[in-house]
């Protein structure tokens, strides 16, 4: 594998290059590309498919030598540590993998970081833009996770934060305390922070956590109210939105629980408003409600095409997205044309997946391979999602190639999870391919993988 080849891999997440590493002689030319993965947040999007750190960890230990590693991880540690993003999380867990096979300076790592986040925090008199607070968050949570023992400490700890520096409550907290509540059990952790002879931090956690409580069964209570004086029809969702008290985006989800109780002549009566509309930011207000999968059945197709071309690019936007989720000619003759104008590729592609026919397929495959795939640009992001639904469809002759392009290419391993789900019920799972997906990034798929290669 040629070091360019290893780093397109490393970047998604792909088990060809821990096996490259497991069965190559010169291993030493991968090093600086491991460490440079070291150094930045590798996940496309963490929230959905988790941190890298199990993928660079099997990289890392691939090398004799952890030390180099070591000092990268030390260093990107304190520099990240009041930095928004999941880099922080991403070393914390590398370090408690080294920490739990026994590394003592991974250990001591991750300790001095944590009395020094904690100090900076006691220190604070104001809220500030950094993230160090999340990140405490994160290091309690690695710790936690790999010793639940720790518990004790750490409430306590946090708990004579909060009672000594009212920026913060147990709020703060809430991951914290509800993946310690996984790990211990909660009458475990209820013991701990009722027990009579609880000493003063873990009183005033405790404490944290029933205000935390009653203001969050407030807020329920207020939000149920405030639930009571929405909109229940057509007309008075326009009204509201004509009156510029209210924005499109807070009724996102009115129009899919309309069609959820079977009021679709509400959501029709919404769609000839749109249709009517002359005012583009108000048009774009009611789009925001209609575009959803289960209400652009309701729409006018010609007005849909005619606002994808607005000056309004918010407008633009969603008319593009409501249309990729329509199976008309009209669709699929407008995808064509944008094709062959080379204009809005990506947005093309998605009408074209929604309207594929067989003969499209040539021209179909070669459009999807010409979206680049760059972190700068999600519009991959989307076009492959269309893809997939292509193949929840009923198109009987699909693009099949498709998948193992996606597979190889796409940055994000969640979605990647759902594309080898799909080549598995295409038996296109060769012993190669599961063999590459036991090192995978994703859990899912090398869980998925071993099942496969036992059956």
């Amino acid at each position: 594998m040629t070091k360019k080849a290893f780093k397109y891999d490393m970047q998604r997440g792909l088990g060809s290059c821990v096996l490259e590493l497991k069965n190559t002689q010169d291993k030493e030319k991968f090093r600086p590309l491991v460490l440079w993965g070291c150094s930045r947040d590798m996940a496309y999007d963490a929230q959905s498919e988790g941190c890298r750190s199990v993928y660079l960890y099997r990289l890392i230990t691939q090398f004799p030598d952890s030390a180099p590693f070591m000092d990268v991880l030390e260093k990107r540690l304190f520099q990240s540590m009041r930095s928004w993003g999941w880099e922080f999380l991403q070393d914390c867990e590398i370090l408690s993998y080294f920490a739990l096979d026994g590394d003592k300076r991974a250990w001591n790592i991750l300790r001095s970081c944590y009395r020094e986040s904690l100090q900076i925090l006691h220190r604070k008199r104001k809220h500030t833009k950094d993230d160090l607070l999340d990140n405490f968050e994160s290091l309690c949570l690695t710790l936690v996770t790999m010793q639940p023992e720790m518990y004790r400490k750490l409430v306590k700890d946090i708990g004579m934060l909060i009672k000594g520096n009212s920026l913060y409550s147990a709020a703060d907290f809430n991951w914290f305390q509800s993946e310690s509540e996984s790990k211990l059990g909660e009458k475990a952790v209820r013991r701990i922070l009722h027990h009579p002879d609880a000493d003063e931090g873990i009183r005033a956690y405790a404490r944290s956590m029933e205000e935390v409580r009653e203001r969050r069964e407030r807020w329920e209570r207020e939000s149920a109210e405030r639930k009571k004086s929405e909109p229940e029809t057509a007309d008075e969702i326009y009204e509201r939105l004509r009156g510029g008290g209210d924005s499109g985006r807070i009724y996102r989800w009115l129009a899919r629980r309309m069609m959820n109780q079977g009021r679709s002549q509400e959501v029709a009566a919404l769609a000839e408003y749109y249709r009517k509309e002359e005012e583009p930011d108000l048009r774009y207000q009611l789009l925001l409600m209609l575009s959803d999968k289960s209400c652009v059945w309701s729409l006018d197709i010609e007005r849909l095409i005619a606002d994808s071309r607005s000056d309004n690019s918010d407008l633009a936007e969603w008319a593009f997205d409501a249309l990729s989720h329509i199976r008309d000619a009209r669709v699929r003759e407008y995808a064509y044309e944008l094709l062959k104008d080379e204009k809005q590729q990506a947005q093309a592609v998605s009408m074209l997946a929604a309207n594929y026919e067989d003969r499209d397929r040539e021209v179909f495959v070669h459009a999807v391979k010409q979206i680049p795939v760059t972190y700068e640009s999600g519009e991959w992001h989307g076009v492959f999602c269309n893809v997939m639904d292509l193949f929840s469809g009923s198109a009987k002759r699909k693009p099949k190639e498709l998948l193992l392009y996606m597979y190889r290419n796409t940055l994000c391993s969640y979605c990647r999870e759902h594309v080898v789900r799909e080549m598995g019920r295409r038996r296109m799972l060769t012993r190669e391919l599961l063999e590459e997906m036991q090192y995978d990034c994703n859990e899912e798929i090398r869980a998925y993988a071993e099942r496969k290669r036992n059956d």
